[in-house]
Order: C-alpha cells, then structure tokens, then sequence
C-alpha cells in the first residue's frame, strides 16, 4: 500500500513541476517573445479585418480555426498583440497537454513527462516560438494528436455505435488540422498508407476504421471553402484566391526537386538543434516497435507512418525550412523517449552499484552503459531547456513598438506608407501598402533558389506612397533597392531593425 502512494505522489511531483513548466514557458513575457514578424503581422492583420468588419480574408495556408478565435480575442480584450497571443496561448498549452496524454496513454507517464521535455525544449522543433505566435502548427498539430487519441479510442471500443461515432470525430478533428494548416494535407497518404498495411499485416481497425475518417476529413475541407460563397460576401473572390495560392505555393514551396534544398533539410535534420541528431535514430525505433502485430503496433505504425511520410516530402520535395519539419520532430520527442526509456531499464540506474564496482574493480558494464545513456539524455534535455527560460525571459526587442509609436505620434493618418513588415501596420494600426502576392514568389525564389532579387520586378515607386518602412524582412528578400531609396527618399527615423523614409520633394 505504501509503495502505490509513493509511486503516486512521484507522480503527482512530476506532472505539477511539468505543468509549472509549461505554463511559464508559455506565458511569461508573452508579448514581447518571440519580437512579431512577417508572417505574424498578416495574420494579425486578417483577424483584425474579420473582428471589425466580419470579412474574411485568407487563403488555405492557415485556416479559420486560427482566425476566429483570434478575432474573437480581439473583441473581447481589444486589438493588440497580446490579446492575440493570448488566444495561440491556449492553443500551445492544449498541444501540450494532448501530447502528454497520447503518449502516457501508450506509454506511461515517465515517457510521456520525458518526451514533453523534449517536446519544449528543443530548439529544432522550436514548440514555443512558434506556438505563441498566431501561426497555424501548433493548433493544427493539436487537433492531430486530438484526432489520433480518438481514433485510437474507437479502435478499442465495442459498442458498433460508439464507435462510428469516435471515427467520425476523429475524421472531423484531422480535417480541422488540414484547415488550420494545408501541410496537413501529407496525412492522407500516411492514411493510405497505414490502410494498406491495416489490411495486408496488422488487420486491427477494419474498413470502416479507415473509411469513416477519411470520408469525414474530405467533408469537413469541401464544407469550409464551398462555404465560403455563402458565408462571406467575398466569398468568389476567396475561393479564386484559394487556387491561386495553392498553385504558388505547389511551386515555390510544396513540391520542388532542389538538390541545395535536400541538403540543407538532412543537414538539419541532423544537427544538435534536432535533439542533438537522435531525432532520425528515433524514427528507426519507433519503426521497429510498430512491428509488432497488434494494436499497439498499429498504434506506433500510425505515428511511424506520418512522422516517415512527412520527413520524406521535407527533404525530397519541399522548399527546407525548419518549419516545414515542426510535425514529425514533434512525434520525434515521443520516439526519442520511448527509445531512452527502453535502453535504461525504464531511466533506472543504481548509483550505489556503481560506486561499489569501482570500489572493487568489478564494473557492471550494462549498468555503465545505462548511467551514460541516461547522462546524455540529461544533456539532451537540460541545456536547450535553459536556452529556452533564457530567451524568453531575457527578450525585450522593443523596435517593432518603437517605430510604431513614432508613425503613431509623427504621421498623418492620411499618409500610406509602403512597406513589407505587416506587424508594424498592426501596432501602428496605420494605413499600409502591402506589395501583391505574387512578390512573395519572387521573394522565396530569390532568397531559397538564387533567382534575381525582387526589386528586379517590383517599382514600389507606382503607388506614390509617401512613406516607406523597411525592416529586417523586406531588407533580407531584397525587395526595395537601396540605390533607389537612396536616391528617392531620406531617413526620418531608425529603430532597431526598421528605418522609416520620406519621399524627397519633387519626386
């Protein structure tokens, strides 16, 4: 009886220092890290939009489930980056804890607290960066893991009617990850994937097992964009740009042969940012669990199948980027605990024994060998996660502020400014001139493939703004000229990585 409370209790001790974790990492200084950016700055300016006049206006890259909660957030606490922030909060604290309980559900919780660890600690998988921004991986990937612990509760249910109804939510929360993030499209050939292998090996989860989900994930995809014509007013224009931007985005990011881009993905993969390279050691471990034939192996072949499918299409047909990776890395740190766990006895060393085999001469070479493993995973897991409670707690770029205040408190209302670096419109809340979607293409190409700079193709000159803002992005893709600024404008004010110009009389 003693033994089951203490075996509680260190239990409880574990999963209470885990949530106090998690819920510093997640909140603290919450606006101010990570500094806002490109890609942020357009989300926050479409949730904006939809908060003060209903009108949506995205494309398929992030999905409703991002841009409503946001916008609600809005309303509710006010439009500005926290209330933002606020609402991805919630996200990464509910991926956090659906992670914990997929993996305690398989595995116990010593993996589950481990693999969570590894989850917010690695640089490479970068959980917390992208989670507290309003970016759609880590909602997205939330409802994945929802899905697939529902998916695996239908698998073990036997009612005949719960069980088509725990299919069909599970179908419906892997459709909500598509429309949060398009990248999750890559499920349906893992799904097919582990259909085929369903069928030929582990014959656990049956036709309907497959088919109900699969039916539902379509469902839920054609619901939302034929939806669109009725829901919005620019509902044609929304359903145009959706096929525009999926075919910019199969070409400049989705489907590229790139023999740079292959080794820059695999030179990632395997550098000390991804769990100090044991992240593809650990994909091979899990793959070798999944072969046993039964239900638990069809559950680590379903985890097995997404994280393989998606790391090929990162590193034989994507454009590379770390983000890209962010899906499988995260089942990463389950494998990756999983398999520590396995070569050490469950993380159990005797110290005692060891110290008594050097006293003695009489080494255990096995329990060695386990002290080492467990060592390393020590290192593995305590220097990214002090790296991580420093950045957060030491970040304070108050430049995008800065340069907004002074648009705020120098410019004219009436003035449009020219600018690539969206966030600063959304603090300044200033009339803005954002470039047309197709210099995203141009600017991908020149900065990934080599391809001629932007400013070969773009004159922002055209719209005659008065005002241009040039920070770190619009700078790194080279989309303004600098000959040209020089030439067509001055300085008025610097702050960090921003610089705000006037138009010089006459031109």
């Amino acid at each position: 009886m003693r033994r089951d409370s203490t075996f509680l209790n260190w239990q409880t001790i574990w999963a209470a220092g885990l949530a106090a974790i998690t819920l510093f990492l997640s909140l603290y200084n919450l606006e101010r890290f990570p500094s806002p950016w490109f890609d942020e700055g357009i989300h926050l300016l479409v949730a904006k939009r939809l908060a003060l006049v209903g009108e949506y206006r995205f494309g398929p890259a992030v999905g409703p489930t991002v841009f409503f909660p946001v916008a609600a957030a809005f309303r509710l606490l006010g439009i500005r980056l926290l209330s933002a922030r606020l609402a991805m909060a919630g996200y990464l604290l509910l991926c956090v804890a659906v992670f914990y309980a997929l993996v305690r559900r398989i595995s116990g919780w010593k993996v589950a607290t481990v693999g969570t660890l590894l989850l917010l600690s690695s640089p490479g998988v970068n959980l917390l960066y992208w989670g507290r921004q309003v970016l759609g991986e880590v909602p997205a990937a939330m409802f994945f893991l929802l899905g697939t612990l529902t998916w695996w509760g239908a698998l073990q249910e036997e009612l005949r009617s719960q069980k088509r109804y725990k299919l069909i939510l599970s179908g419906l929360l892997f459709g909500l990850a598509v429309l949060t993030k398009n990248q999750f499209l890559l499920l349906l050939p893992a799904w097919l994937v582990l259909w085929i292998a369903d069928r030929l090996y582990y014959r656990q989860a049956g036709a309907s097992g497959f088919a109900l989900p699969l039916l539902t994930v379509i469902f839920c995809a054609t619901a939302w964009y034929a939806g669109q014509t009725l829901l919005f007013p620019n509902g044609q224009g929304l359903a145009t740009q959706d096929v525009q931007e999926w075919s910019s985005a199969l070409r400049r990011g989705v489907f590229v042969l790139s023999t740079a881009r292959m080794g820059d993905a695999l030179k990632f993969l395997t550098g000390k940012d991804v769990f100090y390279a044991w992240s593809l050691p650990g994909c091979l471990y899990a793959a070798l669990r999944s072969a046993r034939r039964s239900r638990e192996g069809l559950q680590w072949a379903m985890l097995t199948a997404v994280a393989g499918v998606w790391l090929l299409w990162f590193v034989f047909l994507s454009v590379g980027w770390p983000r890209y990776a962010f899906p499988p890395l995260m089942l990463s740190a389950f494998f990756i605990a999983q398999a520590f766990h396995d070569l050490t006895d469950g993380y159990r060393i005797s110290a005692g024994r060891i110290l008594e085999g050097i006293r003695t001469g009489q080494s255990d070479a096995p329990l060695l060998g386990r002290a080492a493993l467990i060592t390393l995973l020590v290192l593995i897991l305590l220097r990214p996660l002090q790296a991580r409670f420093t950045e957060i707690v030491s970040s304070n770029d108050d430049a995008p502020w800065q340069i907004a205040a002074y648009i705020q408190e120098h410019l004219p209302e009436d003035m449009e400014i020219e600018t690539y670096e969206p966030e600063v419109c959304f603090l300044s809340g200033h009339s803005c001139h954002l470039p047309p979607g197709w210099v995203m293409n141009a600017s991908i190409a020149y900065a990934w493939y080599g391809a001629p700079p932007p400013s070969d193709y773009y004159d922002f000159r055209e719209r005659g703004a008065p005002y241009l803002l040039i920070g770190d992005f619009g700078r790194w893709v080279h989309l303004y000229d600098p000959e040209t600024v020089a030439r067509d404008y001055e300085l008025e004010a610097s702050f960090g990585g921003y610089e705000l110009y006037r138009l010089r009389e006459g031109r």
